[in-house]
C-alpha cells in the first residue's frame, strides 16, 4: 500500500476513534454525576471511571480490576474489528498500571 492510502487509512482510523472517545468521555459525564459511584467487589472503595476504546467502564483502583456492563464487552470487540492494531492498544491499557 502506497504512503499515501496508508496515511489516509491511518487519518480515517484516528477519526472514528476521537469520535468513539468522545462519546465516551460523554457518558462518562454523565455517569460521573450520578451519586450512586459503584463499589469495587474486591476493595469497597468507589471505582473510576476509564475510557477504553471508546467504552465506559469501572475499574478498582487498588486491584485494577476491570467490570464491564451489559454490551460494553461487544462494543468493545466490535471496535476492534475497525482496526487490528486497535486490540492490541485496548490491551496494553487494560493491563497497565493504574
Amino acid at each position: 500500500m502506497s504512503d499515501t492510502l496508508k496515511d489516509r487509512a491511518t487519518a480515517l482510523e484516528n477519526e472514528y476513534f476521537e469520535k468513539q472517545n468522545t462519546e465516551a468521555l460523554q457518558r462518562m459525564a454523565m455517569r460521573q454525576g450520578d451519586a450512586s459511584a459503584r463499589l469495587s467487589p474486591v476493595s469497597g472503595k468507589p471505582m473510576v471511571l476509564k475510557n477504553f476504546m471508546g467504552v465506559v467502564i469501572d475499574q478498582c483502583e487498588q486491584s485494577g480490576g476491570v467490570w464491564l456492563d451489559a454490551g460494553e464487552l461487544e462494543q468493545i470487540l466490535k471496535t476492534t474489528e475497525h482496526a487490528p492494531s486497535s486490540l492490541q492498544k485496548f490491551l496494553k491499557g487494560l493491563f497497565s498500571k493504574v
